[in-house]
């Protein structure tokens, strides 16, 4: 912690100061140990120490139920559908239903945080539904189209 050289009628003392805690310190003086009581005011902490009891939780608490049935296969979204990176409004649809579109293709235009963002086809394949049209608002994760 802290290191001190005295010197006392001559002689050389090399004290290290370990710890400090309250009125009782552990101090080294000369490489030997030595627990040593201070008369000194103890300072208080002025800020109270927080205790918190431990959560005790009741049987059958913190358990996953599921409810309600399972997602029927025509409404969940296929491997092929491209969602909405973002939430935002679309400004414009550029592809059609039927329309043969490769990786990288412009498939509609949308407007997010006052910026205009191209949504591209993420595979090749044919459009098989668009799901949303110009000026609609949309949500992140939204389903916008699927290809085939």
């Amino acid at each position: 912690m802290k290191k001190f050289k005295f010197t006392i009628d001559g002689t050389s003392y090399s004290v290290n100061v370990k710890s400090v805690e309250g009125n009782k310190a552990e101090i080294e003086v000369n490489g030997k140990s030595y627990a040593v009581g201070l008369e000194q005011e103890v300072n208080t902490l002025k800020t109270p120490i927080l205790v918190r009891k431990d959560v005790q939780s009741n049987p059958g608490e913190n358990k996953i139920t599921v409810k309600g049935a399972p997602v029927p296969a025509s409404t969940r979204p296929s491997a092929n559908s491209i969602k909405s990176p973002l939430p935002g409004s679309i400004i414009r649809v550029v592809t059609t239903v039927g329309a043969t579109v490769k990786e990288g293709d412009l498939l509609l235009v949308m407007e997010s945080m006052k910026m205009e963002n191209n949504i591209l086809s993420e595979k090749n394949g044919v459009v098989k539904n668009i799901l949303v049209s110009a000026g609609q608002a949309v949500m992140q994760d939204d389903v916008l189209l699927e290809l085939e």
